[in-house]
């Protein structure tokens, strides 16, 4: 596991500086043809990721680098739940791996190697307190599970809801660059929003609701109780989270969804 681990972040951080060094050397390239032939063409418009300082830059890569690896998760995921009887079973659910990586082991080993990304990346630019705390609990949880490779369906459960990522981050970049325009945003926006409601409350929820079944009728003798407490709890808190987050998301979306955003 740790061969594994050590290979994808070492992947994730290479992918990082390649990226950032093609995004500076293309914005260069871009900036030089800008002068001579639109010379008119908007400053604010034509803003570079060279003209930014290092951190902006990081920050730029970063949030092209949350398309990427949130979505190979969940398509791991999936794959993981839907090639499972996991839904039906309530043994397999618990059930304990000693064979070759699982595809669902695989989307966890993901989310490992991107949290130390992150924290090696901001740990040289400067974060916030609630960053750390997320990052560190989010990469002992997964640790965890992945050092004892029992329960990967709750694993690939709490996975499903980096599907908002991705929209979450292109909404926020079409918002930061000024392309705001109808009705792809609010387009965008409402696709955001939907997928939310879907994934981070109905389908957590549900799986709440089969947790605290499968804790009524008992469990395998082979579980460790403190690891079900921790996937109860890791249910329970993102769920709590989702749902206290999802006032402000609504409210955005109603401002965009009438206009009064705008108006103000």
């Amino acid at each position: 596991m740790l061969v594994e681990l050590a290979g994808i972040t070492g992947a994730i951080l290479l992918k990082h500086a390649v990226l950032r060094r093609l995004l500076c050397c293309c914005s260069s390239q871009a900036r030089l043809r800008y002068r001579y032939r639109y010379k008119r063409f908007s400053k604010s418009y034509c803003t570079k990721v060279r003209d930014l300082n290092e951190k902006e830059q990081q920050e730029v890569v970063n949030r092209l680098m949350l398309f990427v690896a949130p979505s190979t998760m969940v398509v791991l995921s999936v794959a993981s739940l839907y090639s499972s009887d996991a839904f039906q079973d309530p043994q397999s659910r618990w059930a304990s791996s000693d064979g070759p990586t699982t595809a669902g082991e695989w989307a966890g080993l993901i989310l490992a190697s991107f949290m130390i990304y992150e924290l090696v990346l901001y740990a040289a630019y400067g974060k916030g307190l609630a960053f750390w705390v997320h990052h560190v609990v989010a990469l002992t949880i997964s640790l965890n599970w992945l050092v004892l490779r029992i329960g990967t369906f709750w694993g690939c459960v709490v996975l499903l809801t980096e599907a908002t990522t991705p929209c979450l981050v292109g909404t926020r970049m079409m918002k930061d660059s000024g392309w705001t325009k109808e009705p792809v945003y609010k387009l965008c926006v409402a696709c955001f929003w939907l997928c939310w409601l879907a994934v981070r409350i109905a389908w957590l929820l549900a799986m709440l609701s089969l947790f605290c079944r499968d804790l009524l009728f008992g469990l395998p003798e082979h579980v460790p109780l403190y690891f079900v407490a921790v996937n109860g709890l890791s249910v329970l808190g993102l769920l709590v989270l989702s749902c206290v987050w999802f006032v402000p998301i609504t409210r955005i979306f109603y401002q965009v969804m009438t206009g009064k955003s705008r108006q103000r």
